[in-house]
């Protein structure tokens, strides 16, 4: 506020200015949770950006995985030591706004810049929650050097297996966590059983152990003879990615999360859609996800928090993430065109978003479960209908 305006009086004039001059110099620190790694490097830069234009506004960034935010979250904010701003994967809005976590965004206008898929990952029952950051999915990441034409089906995938795996060197056509829910998704789906029914919110038609799923699983748990016979305790995200880096696993099913770090490995890989399932004639169907920034309900900063999630999804901001990141930018006014990016953007054409419904944090638990036992060799029906039984449980 400018001396100019404040016009009463000398005394009044003083006081007015004294007061708006202290309200703008208020010191605000705002703590931000994000995945270490290349989506630490965007907060830090948007953090030094931000503050050049808000000088009373100090960024925090802690390290803290996207998908365990919202766990994070439902015990620090209480306690008052949480996030100000926090990031985590759309499916965990249901939960977050029925747990009465986060904040809504009351400004109409904010999605009007933003993709479809954004614009409903980020709304629920009706309000806006989120404030989206880019859209992702998994597919095929293989090794130009061992791999000179990658795999379009399954079956491909399993011939490619016979002439490269080699498990008393640890050499493997292909990795990915076999007992991961996310990715374990691509079989229930490709084989016709789809989480929740067709628009993902009937918690009563969670499909979990219908015939498509057992077909789905039977083909699973028969992959690990022909490709990768390692137990699924042994395939975490950890030995999948150091496999890949190494050279000692031609292929890695995962997301764009990875394409920085692959990058900096040093290793020449391409990027291409999932195989295709045995009469499919499409690549598998993966799950697609938007990653999302939050306004904690704890926090004691809601306008600045506010403020600072908006420009993280600025179309600037988005450019800058994405130049960092290689992860999608969900906005309208924003096209890109990177060979590897374009990979994860042509499988997005055959996935399907995360339920957002809270019954999902029992699809991980429960699924996860029967993914890693079914890969081990447990009887395929038997733990569909454990999975099922706790989906039926659940609240």
């Amino acid at each position: 506020m400018k001396r100019a305006v404040c016009v009463v009086t000398a005394l009044v004039m003083s006081a007015a200015c004294v007061f708006a001059w202290g309200k703008k110099s208020k010191k605000v620190t705002l703590k931000v949770w994000e995945s270490d790694g290349p989506e630490k490097e965007y907060i830090l830069w948007a953090a030094g950006e931000y503050k050049k234009t808000h000088p009373n506004i100090n960024i925090v960034y802690e390290p803290v995985a996207s998908t365990d935010a919202r766990a994070k979250i439902e015990l620090d904010g209480p306690a008052g030591v949480g996030a100000d701003i926090f990031v985590a994967p759309h499916d965990h809005i249901g939960a977050l706004v029925n747990g009465g976590h986060v904040l809504p965004n009351t400004d109409a206008a904010y999605l009007n810049s933003f993709i479809q898929a954004a614009k409903t990952a980020a709304t629920y029952k009706g309000q806006v929650y989120g404030y989206p950051l880019g859209i992702e999915t998994y597919a095929l990441f293989y090794n130009k050097k061992l791999v000179k034409n990658p795999p379009k089906t399954w079956e491909d995938v399993i011939a490619f297996a016979k002439t490269y795996t080699d498990k008393s060197q640890n050499k493997y056509s292909l990795v990915w966590p076999v007992g991961d829910a996310y990715y374990g998704y691509m079989f229930m789906s490709s084989f016709g059983a789809q989480l929740f029914g067709p628009d993902g919110s009937d918690r009563k038609q969670h499909n979990i152990n219908s015939d498509a799923a057992v077909k789905g699983l039977t083909y699973f748990q028969n992959l690990r003879k022909q490709i990768l016979d390692v137990p699924s305790a042994d395939m975490t995200g950890d030995f999948c990615n150091s496999s890949f880096t190494e050279g000692k696993a031609a292929m890695i099913i995962t997301g764009p999360w990875k394409i920085a770090d692959f990058t900096k490995s040093g290793v020449d890989f391409g990027v291409t859609t999932l195989p295709e399932f045995p009469g499919q004639n499409k690549p598998a169907t993966s799950f697609s996800g938007v990653r999302l920034a939050f306004v904690s309900a704890y926090t004691e900063h809601p306008a600045e928090a506010s403020d600072f999630a908006v420009f993280l999804t600025s179309h600037d901001g988005l450019l800058k993430r994405f130049s960092l990141t290689k992860q999608i930018p969900p906005r309208t006014d924003i096209t890109t065109n990177d060979a590897l990016s374009n990979g994860i953007l042509a499988q997005t054409k055959s996935a399907i978003p995360m339920p957002t419904i809270p019954q999902m944090g029992t699809y991980w638990s429960a699924m996860g479960a029967a993914y890693s036992g079914i890969w081990d060799g447990d009887d395929v029906k038997k733990d569909l209908n454990s999975a099922a039984a706790a989906m039926d449980a659940a609240k």
